[in-house]
């Protein structure tokens, strides 16, 4: 079955020089799809389609991804994952293994659209329990991603948005009130891609648990301070 667009890399964190992973998306998150009709306009894609998150697996590459997470517990919890389509302009087809490259979100988006979709996944903590909001997310991804005018909202600029279906619409308000308001939210999520040049690329998103921004800043604090004993 082949996909147009496809989701979070569940806990992932990818740092350093890129890493080869061999990819395989079974289907997405929450069976049968909802569907969306994007509109882009002033170079911006066009798309009308099934949309929402990914949830696949690797066929190889978990060593590596598992000594880059932040909490792991054991490196098998590595080899499962969700993602979210990163572009609109390629494919790929589920139950078939690609080879991808992870990147960081900064260098595959540029640091302003990186950011942007830190802000997005922050303000949607929690969201997505469902097909509709699920679409709706990868709505307000590709907003984010596409929209070449000054804001973000899925009804207004560039590239517009809405869902197929009436029962999808209160879904696509929420994600449009997070779009339109993204300055009110920290960019805590760190965003990611897997990167393809014959396929579509997987967007990442990984938002770190309380206890692990806390372990982090005392590992930061002892590094700081061994430091400065040795300077004394």
């Amino acid at each position: 079955m082949f996909q147009k667009c496809l989701p979070l890399l569940g806990a992932l964190v990818f740092a350093g020089p890129a890493s080869a992973v061999t990819v395989n998306m079974s289907d997405f998150t929450f069976g049968e799809p909802a569907t969306v009709n994007m509109v882009g306009t002033d170079g911006a894609p066009s798309y009308d389609g099934s949309a929402g998150q990914f949830s696949g697996g690797l066929d190889s590459g978990a060593a590596a991804m598992a000594s880059l997470r932040l909490d792991i517990a054991d490196a098998a919890s590595a080899t499962s994952f969700v993602a979210w389509c990163a572009e609109l302009t390629q494919s790929f087809s589920f139950g078939v293994s690609y080879e991808y490259t992870m990147v960081s979100g900064a260098s595959h988006f540029g640091a302003p659209t990186a950011t942007n979709l830190s802000r997005l996944f922050t303000a949607a903590q929690g969201f997505v329990v469902d097909k509709y909001t699920s679409a709706a997310m990868q709505a307000g991804i590709w907003e984010i991603i596409y929209e070449h005018g000054p804001s973000f909202s899925l009804t207004g600029g560039t590239f517009k948005g809405a869902p197929d279906v009436p029962a999808g619409q209160g879904a696509f308000d929420t994600i449009n009130g997070f779009l339109m308001n993204l300055a009110a939210y920290n960019a805590d999520a760190r965003i990611d891609v897997l990167e393809n040049d014959l396929h579509q690329d997987f967007l990442v998103a990984t938002i770190p648990e309380p206890e692990t921004w806390m372990l982090f800043g005392l590992g930061l604090g002892v590094v700081g301070l061994l430091r400065r004993r040795r300077r004394a």
